[in-house]
Order: C-alpha cells, then sequence, then structure tokens
C-alpha cells in the first residue's frame, strides 16, 4: 500500500499554489494609480510531507499515508510548475499550474508476480481573481475567489512471474473546486516583508473540502527580484465512488518572484 500512497501524491513538489501566496515585490504597497499592469512570474519548490488516507486504485483497499518529503522526492521522475499574476490598479489576476509524475515500485511475495510498478500524473490549473480592500503604508489586504482545478491519472502495472500473467489498470479523477481567499502583506522595514495567505474551498462542489494556508518572509533583493521562505499547507477531502484521498501535504517553502 505504501506505493499506491506514494504515486497518489506526485505533486508533492508543486502541488497547486493559491498564487495569492505572492505579495508585491519589491516596493510593498505602493499607492493605487491608475497605470498600466504589472507582471509577476513566481517559480518555487515546495519540500512536503504528506498525512492522510486514500483509495486511488478501487477496489482495492485505502491506505493509511506517512511521507517524508525523502521518500516522494526519490520516486519522482520529473515536475513542471510555473504562476503569474497580473496586476491593474486594485485587481489581481491569477494563473497556477503545474505537472509532476512520480514512478515507485518493488518486488511482490510468492513465485506468480515478480513485481509491481506504479505510474502517478498529476496536473493541477488555478485561476483566481483578487481585489485590494485596504492598503496603507504598512499593510494591504487583498479578498476574493477562484477555481482549483485537479486532474489525477494513475497506472498500476503488475509484471508476470511463474503465473505468465501480467495486469495494468488505470484510474484518473478529475475535479474542480470553487475557492475564496485572502492574503496579507506586512512591511517589516527596508527590503522585508511578510505575506499571510489562505484560502477555503469545495464546499461539494469538487472535493468535501480544501483549505490551504500559507506564510512566508521576503527579501526584496533588487527592483524586479525577491526571494521568500516559509511554510505551506493543503488539505483536501475527495471522493467519488471508491476513489478517495483525504490527506493533509506540508512543509517549507521557498520561492523566486521576478517582477517586469
Amino acid at each position: 500500500m505504501r506505493y499506491l500512497a506514494i504515486g497518489l501524491v506526485s505533486a508533492s513538489l508543486c502541488v497547486p499554489a493559491w498564487a495569492s501566496d505572492l505579495p508585491q515585490p519589491p516596493q510593498q504597497n505602493p499607492p493605487i494609480l491608475a497605470s498600466g499592469p504589472s507582471f509577476f512570474i513566481t517559480s518555487y519548490i515546495w519540500a512536503t510531507a504528506i498525512d492522510g488516507r486514500s483509495a486511488t486504485f478501487p477496489p482495492l483497499p485505502a491506505a493509511d499515508i506517512d511521507l517524508r518529503f525523502r521518500d516522494v522526492l526519490k520516486d519522482l521522475n520529473g515536475a513542471m510548475m510555473a504562476s503569474a499574476e497580473m496586476r491593474v490598479d486594485r485587481w489581481s489576476f491569477l494563473v497556477d499550474g503545474q505537472f509532476s509524475q512520480v514512478t515507485s515500485g518493488g518486488k511482490l511475495p510468492g513465485p506468480f508476480f515478480s513485481s509491481l510498478k506504479v505510474r502517478s500524473q498529476t496536473t493541477t490549473i488555478q485561476g483566481s481573481v483578487l481585489y485590494r480592500v485596504y492598503e496603507d503604508a504598512a499593510v494591504s489586504v487583498d479578498a476574493g475567489g477562484g477555481v482549483r482545478f485537479w486532474n489525477l491519472n494513475n497506472r498500476l502495472e503488475i509484471l508476470p512471474g511463474l503465473a505468465n500473467l501480467r495486469i495494468d489498470h488505470s484510474d484518473s479523477e478529475m475535479w474542480a473546486d470553487p475557492i475564496v481567499g485572502t492574503r496579507l502583506g506586512v512591511e517589516l522595514g527596508g527590503p522585508w516583508s511578510l505575506t499571510l495567505a489562505g484560502d477555503v474551498g469545495g464546499f461539494g462542489a469538487g472535493s468535501r473540502l480544501t483549505w490551504q494556508g500559507l506564510g512566508s518572509v521576503n527579501y526584496a533583493w533588487s527592483e524586479s527580484l525577491t526571494l521568500r521562505a516559509g511554510y505551506r499547507a493543503l488539505q483536501v477531502d475527495y471522493r467519488h465512488g471508491g476513489f478517495s484521498y483525504d490527506a493533509t501535504q506540508h512543509g517549507p517553502v521557498v520561492a523566486a518572484t521576478y517582477r517586469f
């Protein structure tokens, strides 16, 4: 069951991000002016652990998940991730996309089958709109909502032994979670700032419930580049038929934002 659990968390380096975790770099909280749009591109790595329970290949039974970051990293085939934000006056338009693939496997006891292999692909695309509801020289508050789309594609291969029988089984799930959230930006003096962000959603439309929280300390390296470090947690409870995924991902995150 450990291999099934690892297979489902193929996004552990790049779980879908509410792009509101991007504070205003590098001149935090400027006055609202009627000007042209500003653009922000962020790259990030999330060293996440995962705890929960999942059943990804029904009718196989659910398995408990208790994985550290190193467990996921050693089975990662590759990942792509990017988030972008466009700001126009008080409005922010955000898109976040990730793709990852994990392959894990192991030997099976007994002579009839030799080994198993689990390949899991995860694609997440999120779009959000935020509105700046408050701003002064030291604090800014944005609020809004959006949709987080999930696509999980899993494949199980059991390779033959004495039985000369090969088993291939695939399962995929897609759903979309409406979300609402907010972010808080605080100036700490000089190039330093703090961001706190969170969202909640699902509400039975996609998952039963999903929530996310993030806190980061930010350093404006230059007029165009801001570096960030913090901690992030994401929980989702999705169930459909015999497929279920109820898990919390959490761990430190580092990021870099380029402004142009």
